[in-house]
């Protein structure tokens, strides 16, 4: 029973029909071996890739290259790889943050020698906006950047040059 329409049946590779799970997730692996290659290979980034192309899948499978792309738009594949996608990030993520410390302190080291897109990347870590480091109260304000640097520099020069202009008010 082929159709054209969108019912919950889905052609196999070898021709079949197959009932399509309409409350599948994507944390279970395909049933056929074709459409969980095809997951795979969209979800994994390219240096990681068991196959080389599109074209080196479809020649595995003995099927065009557009008919793994149709495969790809498969709504369980689709989930599969989305499934797939989010457990990579999340593990990229837990990597990341165990080693935190590290890259933070790298950065630091670039910053002090500097870098200056480091010394940047410092600076938003530090002065994040909502950081509390003085016990409710967020000292981004009081430091607005790199450049509050300067101008503390400038505003010292000039509040020395304001008290002689402030003892002759007369002179405006």
């Amino acid at each position: 029973m082929k159709s054209n329409d969108h019912n919950n049946y889905d052609e196999v590779p070898d021709g079949r029909e197959m009932l399509r799970r309409t409350d599948y997730d994507g944390t279970e692996p395909l049933d056929d071996p074709a459409y969980k290659a095809i997951a795979k290979f969209f979800a994994a980034p390219r240096q990681f890739r068991q196959f080389s192309s599109v074209s080196a899948l479809a020649e595995h499978f003995g099927v065009s290259r557009m008919t793994i792309y149709r495969r790809a738009q498969n709504n369980d594949v689709v989930q599969r790889i989305k499934w797939l996608l989010r457990k990579s990030m999340l593990s990229g993520d837990v990597i990341a943050c165990q080693e935190w410390p590290g890259i933070v302190q790298a950065q630091v080291t670039a910053a002090l020698a500097g870098n200056l897109r480091t010394a940047m990347f410092c600076q938003n870590r530090a002065w994040r906006q909502g950081l509390d480091c003085l016990g409710g109260e967020t000292i981004e304000p009081a430091i607005a950047g790199a450049d509050a640097i300067t101008l503390w520099g400038e505003t010292d020069e000039q509040s020395e040059a304001e008290p002689e202009a402030k003892e002759n008010p007369e002179r405006d």
